[in-house]
């Protein structure tokens, strides 16, 4: 039996209301089963965006986790928005629906796919991405219902906060046009390899993915020419995503460099001494702290064309690339 998206409930009682905290809320879902029915499972809903604000077309992602811990991936869900006000509806309808499509995370390998949503045990696997019209801030209803390939029916709820403007540059705003530290400056002297890259150091502190830092990002918005930025701390990452998204990014710049420039830009110049680089700070890092990887295509104007948080849409980018004329020569810097 499919779920109906109509109602988004949830109870006051016994759930935590911070103005900082907002996701903590937690949703009560009633659920009637039909006879015959495999029993439901009634999932945890872990947002996985990392700057939700009011406007159209914006990516939101949610992993979805059995209350085993064990992974819903793969397929599609169906994403269900309902608008809970400033302090959050007792009940409150669905405003809207759309797909959420399964992402996996670039650069790994995610065993074997169906075409409905399964249960693995790898927990980095991917997150499910929907694209929602948020028209006013303050607290969302989320609720997500599905079905597993084996019919075993699955939904959940969870409550976000969604921001009246974005933290982190987004789509349309002007770019930071920042001098990232380059190869250059690491032959000159100037910076240690392992502020250009997190993995250069050691015995062998050589700069993996040379192509990624020949240029600066002010480089390639002064010369006209648009340019993928991947901010990434492969080391020191929250999660193990940012060693093969910039890998990923890596192999993208090998076969898009006649379309685009490249830029991986580590996120701390000093990690025991808990200093950012400037040009990440600059792109991700806000009042109330930072979080990474992102991945931002800029234009030849200069202005954010797209944005990727926490874990790329590889078809995504691509496709953007595809979209992109050839640039008349290769290389701003020859590096």
């Amino acid at each position: 039996m499919r779920r109906r998206l109509d109602r988004l409930r949830h109870s006051p009682r016994g759930a935590r209301r911070t103005a900082g905290s907002a996701l903590a809320l937690a949703a009560a879902l009633l659920l009637a089963g039909c006879a015959g029915d495999p029993d439901p499972i009634e999932l945890v809903v872990e947002p996985a965006s990392f700057d939700v604000a009011v406007g159209d077309d914006q990516r939101l992602l949610v992993g979805l986790f059995t209350p085993e811990r064990q992974l819903v991936a793969h397929g599609e869900v169906e994403l269900g928005l309902a608008y809970l006000g400033d302090d959050g509806e007792a009940q409150a309808p669905i405003e809207q629906t759309a797909p959420a499509r399964f992402v996996s995370v670039p650069g790994t390998t995610p065993g074997d796919t169906t075409e409905q949503p399964s249960l693995v045990e790898d927990t980095g696997t991917g997150v499910y991405a929907a694209t929602v019209d948020l028209d006013r801030p303050g607290l969302w209803g989320v609720r997500i219902v599905g079905e597993l390939e084996d019919g075993t029916p699955i939904s959940g709820n969870r409550v976000l906060q969604v921001l009246e403007e974005h933290l982190v540059p987004a789509p349309g705003d002007e770019a930071p046009q920042v001098d990232n530290h380059t190869l250059a400056d690491v032959e000159a002297g100037d910076v240690e390899a392992i502020a250009v890259d997190s993995r250069a150091q050691g015995p062998n502190d050589e700069v993996a993915h040379p192509q990624l830092h020949r240029t600066t990002v002010a480089e390639a918005i002064g010369a006209g020419r648009p340019v993928v930025v991947a901010i990434a701390t492969p080391v020191y990452c929250a999660t193990r995503f940012c060693g093969p998204l910039t890998d990923v990014v890596a192999e993208l710049a090998t076969t898009y460099d006649d379309r685009a420039e490249f830029v991986h830009i580590e996120v701390w110049e000093d990690f025991d001494e808990q200093r950012l680089n400037d040009a990440a700070a600059a792109f991700i890092q806000t009042e109330s702290g930072g979080n990474e990887p992102w991945v931002f295509l800029i234009d030849a104007d200069g202005r954010i064309a797209d944005r990727w948080d926490n874990i790329l849409d590889l078809d995504e980018l691509t496709d953007a690339l595809e979209a992109l004329p050839t640039l008349p020569d290769a290389g701003v810097a020859d590096g």
